[in-house]
């Protein structure tokens, strides 16, 4: 039971860790798919687009909009907040539980320390938290530390797919691995691939999600560039690649039966800046056999690190007490515009389209962190970032967008003949273009 014990106090700590100001742009349109979602079924065109609607659209993550909408139709953005630390925090138990037993307490929390500090970038409310719990999850099975029927197997593929279809792609490299090992084995993942191929939002969100990339979207997003972007981020950014670096080199030090595995996880550290955290599979893997003294060395270590990175992010009355990351997004604007009753086409940086939809059901826009709309959107954005204030009365013509809402600070100049301010506060302007002068 101290085992037990112990991944109870590890998963407390961490989900309290992991409390953070919602910041990141992507959790309010997951929330906004999923309302939609429960109301009339999963989307086949793009409903939120105000440039191309009728294009096609099939969700990967229907499961988890769902999710995120019933918690937040419950327990509002408070709730959402909790839920996503509470399953990092039961993914940091889940470690802690199975080192414990394998190798004893101190393991435990090394591993954990060092895990924990490669997926701090990641501490976010969105859905790669249950990849983060379904990784750990099947790790000790795929290195047979557990033993469980591959029924149970193919049913986290299923659950995992529905919630995340593309990183349900993990669950067939790591249990592949597994079972590599016996041919007999390989029935299972053959069921498993066969089950999500059946479940159509599954199948079509896979197709979706694989051929509606062309190359752009390391440009926009920076967690999709390669894994060298953070040499640009001080000294996090060498800390991050030195772990990257440290995870590829413990990989070769394992013992065989689980090298496979280990150098898998340091394969996809390098490759994107969203897998790094993987890096910490091989170092937990060799770390677990070190002697105590460089355990708690590590322990030591990544805890100094977690505090220079996070805690000096927000003060602790803004890490505890605030919901939203003050000033992030246009909270007075979207309550100005709700009680006027304007859901309209909107023009506003790509940081607040998500915010935007979640809080304006019916307003559309022109881009959003779903990433699918075209290269004609692209070279737009890429030229807005450039400063050509033309744009904003290019989305007019071209898109029929009647509303603008940008940053109060990078206010453009835009014509008062053709563009009305209605509404100005420290965070965002909004202004309605003339065709729209009527509807005001």
């Amino acid at each position: 039971m101290a085992a037990e014990r112990l991944g109870v106090a590890v998963a407390l700590v961490a989900t309290v860790w992991c409390v953070r100001p919602l910041w990141d742009i992507d959790l309010f349109w997951h929330v906004a798919t999923g309302r939609l979602i429960l109301e009339s079924g999963i989307p086949r065109t793009d409903v939120f687009s105000a440039v191309a609607p009728e294009a096609p659209w099939h969700t990967f993550q229907w499961g988890y909009q769902v999710l995120v909408a019933v918690v937040d139709r419950v327990a509002g953005l408070r709730g959402l907040q909790l839920m996503h630390a509470s399953v990092i925090g039961l993914s940091a138990g889940v470690v802690a539980t199975a080192v414990a037993r394998w190798k004893g307490w101190l393991a435990a929390l090394a591993v954990c320390a060092v895990g924990l500090l490669l997926f701090e970038d990641r501490v976010r409310e969105r859905p790669h938290v249950f990849e983060l719990l379904f990784v750990v999850g099947l790790l000790p099975v795929v290195l047979e530390r557990v033993r469980v029927h591959g029924v149970v197997l193919v049913s986290v593929a299923l659950v995992w797919a529905n919630l995340h279809a593309v990183s349900a792609l993990w669950w067939f490299a790591l249990v592949g691995a597994w079972a590599l090992r016996s041919p007999r084995r390989l029935g299972w993942v053959a069921l498993a691939a066969t089950g999500m191929a059946a479940i159509p939002p599954v199948r079509r969100g896979l197709v979706g999600a694989l051929t509606s990339h062309s190359s752009w979207p390391s440009e926009l997003v920076p967690e999709l560039q390669n894994t060298l972007a953070y040499a640009d981020q001080g000294w996090w950014g060498a800390f991050v690649l030195g772990g990257v670096a440290l995870g590829g080199l413990a990989a070769l030090r394992v013992p065989r039966e689980e090298r496979l595995i280990a150098i898998g996880c340091a394969v996809a550290a390098c490759l994107m800046a969203r897998w790094v955290w993987f890096a910490a599979i091989p170092l937990g893997l060799w770390l677990a056999r070190q002697a105590p003294r460089a355990q708690a060395a590590a322990v030591a270590f990544a805890l100094v690190l977690l505090g220079g990175r996070a805690g000096g992010r927000w003060a602790p009355e803004v890490r505890f007490g605030e919901v939203l990351q003050p000033g992030t997004f246009p909270v007075e604007a979207c309550e100005a515009m709700q009680a006027r009753g304007l859901a309209l086409e909107t023009d506003l940086t790509p940081s607040w389209s998500g915010w935007w939809l979640y809080c304006n059901p019916g307003a559309t826009v022109p881009s959003d962190g779903r990433l699918i709309f075209n290269d004609e959107v692209v070279d737009w954005l890429m030229r807005r970032g450039d400063g050509e204030v033309e744009t904003f009365d290019e989305a007019v013509s071209r898109w029929h967008t009647v509303m603008v809402v940008w940053p109060t600070a990078e206010a453009p100049p835009l014509d008062d003949a053709r563009w009305r301010v209605v509404h100005s506060d420290p965070v965002a302007t909004v202004w309605v273009a003339s065709p729209a002068w009527g509807r005001l």
